[in-house]
């Protein structure tokens, strides 16, 4: 391994730990350490992700060299202000603060926590290699998400890639053309990043980056269930059941597919949004919104979360008495628009998208045309019967009847199970009543998009396996827990 590439692994985890611990430096949880690490590897690799598209276009392959320093001056400036912060933030006792306790688990829990460890390590080792025998092998992978970066690299310099038209009209523009011209591109430079490092196009070791998306979100996952009070065992078994989903497991040996990024970024994006929620931290808050925000420059549908999760924590925010009846009127408008016709949603990233009953009329516009699709079996199937998430769908609806009691005494599960709902009456809109119904029977591009929302279901079974503290509320929404 070369200095260069250990570095395109290392500045980023130094300038986000450095940037999340700036924003949880007020109030000390225990996981702190570990949500620094995995949330701040993913925020580090994008900051990274963003320099290379600000710095690698003239020369590609030396953007590494270029944007290293940059980097990691941010990094080290982030992690002195976030010690100066800790060292005078007041101890605080709100919410699960860290105590500085060893592993309370005697005999068979500890065997059970270290076993389950081992385990998730051997599986982490296992699909790492499967990532690192190969070039990009799935076909989305090479021709949508990896093209442009290794085109880019190839040359040595960008090339701005248009549509096919245009491309043609005008044979001697330094352009570049693709079915997949307008996706959008942090991937890519993310990619550029890693094969900056690496010193060229070297697709094995630029397919690694997913395996630390894996450990990151593990990491950050059993950091914030630490921080909501969960023990230790009961961490570690959350963590070793996402890591141990084969459709999670086939996304990283075969890496290159942008929907494990896009679930990473939405989980870790819940999580801290999940946080706020339990125990009114301000920085979660930032730093789930700026996740969120990162989701329409991964993929396309980023934009339908982003939407989703934008609704919900405006909702939030909103004094408790105008929350429902504000609720109660946006589904009453979208309702009543799709019946006299459809309606025009503005999406960043999407654009305009025209929703309607029929056939859509607006070819300048995305469209969804809405229209009864049965393909209930094929989901089922997929979902139930199928080898791709073990017991994921049986456990989870059990999970919330057993623990309902904590929908009913918890905000934070509570409106979190909200936006739970909404995601995944998305997606039933999109199987039941639009074109989209094809992907759910092909069993393949359904279980992509379902695999986007997962790792907020586990946000959501932390909070609802969690013991509920009271908080106290403002008016505005903003509150804190007692």
């Amino acid at each position: 391994m070369s200095v260069s590439y250990a570095l395109a692994w290392l500045l980023p985890l130094l300038a986000g730990s450095g940037l999340v611990g700036l924003l949880g430096a007020g109030r000390r949880f225990r996981g702190d350490g570990a949500v620094a690490l995995g949330a701040g590897w993913v925020v580090g690799v994008f900051v990274a992700a963003a320099g290379a598209r600000a710095f690698g276009g003239a020369d590609a392959l030396a953007v590494t060299a270029r944007v290293a320093p940059w980097l990691g001056a941010f990094g080290v400036l982030a992690w002195i202000a976030a010690l100066l912060r800790l060292r005078v933030a007041p101890a605080t006792r709100a919410g699960e603060p860290a105590e500085r306790r060893p592993l309370r688990a005697g005999g068979m829990r500890a065997a059970l926590f270290w076993l389950l460890l081992a385990a998730i390590v051997v599986r982490v080792l296992t699909v790492a290699d499967e990532a690192a025998l190969r070039p990009v092998f799935p076909w989305d992978a090479w021709a949508a998400w990896a093209i442009k970066a290794k085109n880019w690299m190839l040359l040595g310099h960008v090339e701005r890639y248009v549509p096919v038209l245009d491309w043609l009209a005008d044979p001697l523009a330094p352009t570049r053309t693709a079915a997949t011209w307008n996706y959008p591109e942090l991937l890519a430079w993310l990619e550029v990043w890693f094969a900056g490092g690496a010193g060229g196009w070297n697709e094995p070791l630029v397919d690694l980056a997913w395996c630390g998306a894996l450990v990151a979100f593990a990491l950050a996952a059993y950091g914030y269930a630490r921080g909501f009070g969960l023990g230790a065992g009961v961490a570690i078994a959350l963590v070793y059941a996402f890591v141990s989903l084969p459709l999670i497991d086939a996304h990283v040996a075969l890496a290159g597919y942008a929907d494990l990024w896009v679930a990473v970024t939405l989980g870790l994006a819940s999580l801290a949004w999940a946080r706020w929620l339990a125990f009114r931290e301000r920085g979660q808050w930032w730093l789930g919104v700026a996740l969120a925000l990162c989701l329409p420059a991964i993929k396309l549908e980023g934009a339908i979360w982003l939407l989703i999760f934008s609704a919900v924590v405006v909702l939030d925010l909103l004094p408790r008495r105008w929350r429902w009846g504000v609720a109660g009127l946006v589904a009453a408008l979208a309702v009543l628009g799709v019946v006299l016709g459809g309606f025009v949603l503005p999406m960043l990233g999407l654009g305009l998208v025209h929703v309607a009953w029929g056939d859509v009329t607006v070819p300048t516009l995305g469209a969804f045309e809405l229209g009864w699709h049965p393909v209930g079996a094929a989901l089922l199937a997929s979902l139930f019967t199928l080898p791709n998430w073990h017991l994921f769908w049986y456990v989870l609806p059990a999970l919330v009847l057993v623990r309902g009691r904590v929908l009913l005494e918890d905000h934070a599960a509570r409106l979190f199970g909200l936006f739970v709902v909404l995601q995944l009456a998305f997606l039933f809109l999109l199987f039941f009543f639009t074109e989209a119904a094809a992907w759910a029977q092909d069993f393949t591009s359904a279980n992509r998009l379902i695999l986007q929302i997962v790792p907020s279901l586990f946000a959501f079974a932390m909070l609802l396996l969690r013991t509920p503290r009271p908080v106290r509320r403002f008016q505005s929404g903003w509150s804190v827990a007692r």
